[in-house]
């Protein structure tokens, strides 16, 4: 009998080393003629079973075990300095790159291959192999027996692929038995004797991996290797992200530290470490490779500002940044700038908002903003007399009509725009607050209400008002809206009760330029004072809010159609409003913006589908405010309840507010009134200490 640990002599680096396998693994080897021809010349990977233990020499001339793991693969193999030395017992590195071949379970030869750490990566095993070309015996038999009978090449012999039997002789593929001779692939034994690669007998020879036998070559895996790990890229900045990539011969059993852990399977990771980083690939527990990621900060903006911030069209203005860790670059076409320059924005036209920009040598990048305001308000001459709740009309001239205000005034002025100044005109026949002023087509502008039922006509050309035919009814806080037929629609406003208080009024009227007389039309569908009328572009006109009867801040709205001449309810508000403002933009929707309450939300009517829907919010709480459309598109908000002085533009394509320069003096229930040539007047109205105010000023986009 043959006995149970065949062994193998092997040549590693100069060094004889041998590796032999027992235990748990049995080995098979399989003869198969099919009739006298033999199966093809291939091999594949075997396992081992689970749990078996083998052994294997080592350099030092000590054995270690290896065992077969979960995976069907051997553990690397782990030598020991010898006894009697000094390091005896302490692991003793191997030399890196020697190959050593060890005898498997499945009777096939394994290889392990020395790694750069000094010790042997794990035992591969091969499947036994079939070659072509192979005389059997009855039909070829098969020993799953590591001790093989006594056999000739005869009747029930074990023989491999062009070999002979011999007493007690194990055949291996292209081999010649010999007595107790442990044969490898390709070689012919002799007594005790081990074959060399080629088939060249030297008794006690080992054999290294890879010798040919007659009608195949013996398969082996690749032994477990890290052929590359790489970072790409393999510098970012803070807040990037890198990839790792790599390349090994078994992905079964890999992972990566720095908090990463398993990646087996898996060829590459994203990682987005926040400071430079060394990852460490580990393949099967033993072999690893290391790579490197590189983290640079972000630049740092210290500052970054204009002077001056508020300026008019046309002027310029020195933005300086102070940076670091990085090139800077401003857009707006000024391009490159250095920390601590200054930089001119040359003329500008309109507001502007000017980015710095520093990105740092692996793109990362840090930016900062400043806003150059073009819209300067500057003071104008004053009005003749202080006014609040007064009125101001652009007549053909130019000119700008204000009348009347707070305490019942009579007193009417001019403002000519090329002079600057303020002009006293004739008086009004009765003193009026709150009430209404309208260009009509004839160039007369009709003064309606404030308190009673009495209206006048105010002739430009003359500079003289003159009365016309009563109201139905006494308003104050009304509307009027001029309509494409020439007449003026009035509707709603309060009325004084003889006791001082007042009720809110749902009537509604016409007035007749032509025959200078008012006729009663259908009422409104709930009473309103301090509401918005707008005439739309179908040719309606949209109530908005105010306070009814009860004194209740409405959120409802109707409109009125004065070729049916009724009203009909649309969509409410988003939110009750009074003393709020309404402007028809370009696009045809309405902008609705503050009211009581200091509210600072605004919203759009959609004639089309008449519904209100919520838009940016204002800059700030506002009510007895003013808007302007400008011809920009924009829309000018001032001041407000308080005494603001704040201002800001809403711009209709992107639906926000942004601020604009502020007012000269507080403002609240003033006037503004667009000239020709682009600049808003703004005048009188209240200061924070309800004080009536004469000064005026104009805003130039």
């Amino acid at each position: 009998m043959v006995h149970m640990a065949a062994r193998l002599r092997i040549l590693v680096s100069g060094l004889l080393v041998a590796c032999s396998c027992e235990g748990n693994g049995q080995r098979t080897l399989t003869a198969h003629d099919a009739g006298g021809a033999g199966g093809s010349g291939g091999s594949q990977s075997a396992k081992c079973v689970p749990g078996a233990s083998a052994k294997c020499y080592c350099p030092t001339g000590q054995q270690s075990a290896q065992t077969c793991t979960s995976a069907g693969t051997f553990a690397p193999c782990v030598c020991f300095a010898p006894a009697g030395s000094p390091d005896a017992g302490a692991p003793a590195a191997c030399v890196p790159g020697a190959s050593a071949e060890c005898y498997c379970p499945t009777g096939q030869q394994g290889s392990q291959m020395c790694m750069s750490a000094g010790t042997f990566a794990a035992c591969v095993c091969a499947a036994p192999t079939v070659d072509a070309g192979g005389v059997g015996g009855n039909d070829g038999a098969v020993v799953s027996s590591p001790d093989a009978p006594s056999a000739t090449g005869g009747s029930d012999a074990i023989v491999a692929t062009g070999g002979t039997g011999g007493s007690d002789a194990r055949a291996a593929m292209g081999a010649v038995g010999g007595s107790d001779g442990a044969i490898a692939t390709g070689g012919a034994s002799v007594t005790d004797g081990a074959v060399a690669t080629g088939g060249v007998d030297a008794s006690n020879a080992p054999v290294a991996t890879g010798g040919m036998g007659e009608g195949g070559t013996a398969a082996t895996s690749p032994a477990p290797a890290i052929i590359s790990f790489t970072a790409t890229p393999a510098a970012i900045s803070t807040g990037q992200s890198s990839t790792l990539s790599w390349t090994v011969t078994d992905t079964t059993m890999l992972s990566i530290d720095q908090g990463v852990g398993s990646v087996s399977g898996t060829t590459s990771q994203v990682v987005t470490p926040t400071q430079t980083t060394t990852y460490t690939l580990t393949l099967n527990g033993s072999i690893s490779a290391q790579v490197t990621v590189t983290v640079v900060p972000l630049p740092s903006i210290t500052s970054f500002g204009a002077n001056p911030t508020l300026i008019s069209a046309g002027d310029i203005a020195t933005l300086t940044a102070v940076f670091s860790g990085g090139t800077g670059t401003l857009d707006q076409g000024i391009g490159a700038v250095t920390s601590g320059s200054e930089r001119s924005t040359g003329p500008i036209g309109k507001t502007t908002t000017y980015t710095l920009t520093v990105t740092n040598a692996v793109g990362g990048s840090a930016t900062a903003q400043v806003t150059v305001v073009v819209g300067l308000f500057t003071a104008t001459g004053s009005m003749t007399t202080g006014r609040e709740w007064h009125t101001a009309t652009l007549l053909p001239s130019e000119k700008v009509l204000i009348a009347g205000g707070e305490g019942g005034s009579t007193s009417a002025e001019l403002y000519d725009p090329t002079a600057g100044t303020f002009a006293a005109t004739g008086s009004m026949t009765t003193g009026r607050e709150w009430h209404t002023a309208t260009l009509l087509p004839s160039g007369m502008v009709l003064i309606a209400g404030g308190g009673d039922s009495s209206a006048e006509v105010y002739d430009p050309a003359a500079g003289t008002f003159t009365s016309t035919g009563d109201m139905t009814a006494a308003r104050y806080d009304h509307t009027a809206t001029l309509l494409p037929s020439g007449m003026v629609f009035i509707a709603g406003g309060g009325y004084y009760n003889n006791d001082g208080s007042s009720t809110s009024l749902a009537s509604a009227e016409l007035y007749d330029p032509g025959a200078g007389i008012f006729t009663a039309t259908v009422s409104m569908t709930v009473a309103r004072e301090g509401h918005t009328a707008i005439l739309l572009p179908s040719g309606d006109v949209l109530i908005a809010g105010g306070v009814d009867a009860s004194g209740n801040i409405l959120a409802s709205a109707e409109l009125y159609d004065p070729g049916a001449g009724t009203f009909t309810a649309t969509g409410s508000m988003t939110v009750a409003r009074e003393g709020h403002t309404a402007i028809l933009l370009p696009s045809g929707d309405v902008l609705i913006a503050g009211g009581y309450g200091d509210l600072a939300s605004a919203e759009l009517y959609d004639p089309a589908a008449r519904t209100f829907t919520p838009t940016g919010g204002m800059t700030a709480e506002r009510y007895g405010h003013t808007a302007t459309l400008l011809p920009s598109g924009k829309v000018l908000i001032a001041g407000g309840e308080g005494g603001n002085t704040s201002a800001e533009l809403y711009d209709p394509t992107s639906g926000t507010f942004t601020a604009t320069g502020s007012m000269t003096t507080g403002r609240e229930w003033h006037t503004a009134t667009l000239s020709p040539d682009g600049k808003v007047l703004i005048a009188g109205g209240g200061d924070d200490n309800g004080n009536a105010l004469a000064s005026a000023e104009l805003y130039d986009e």
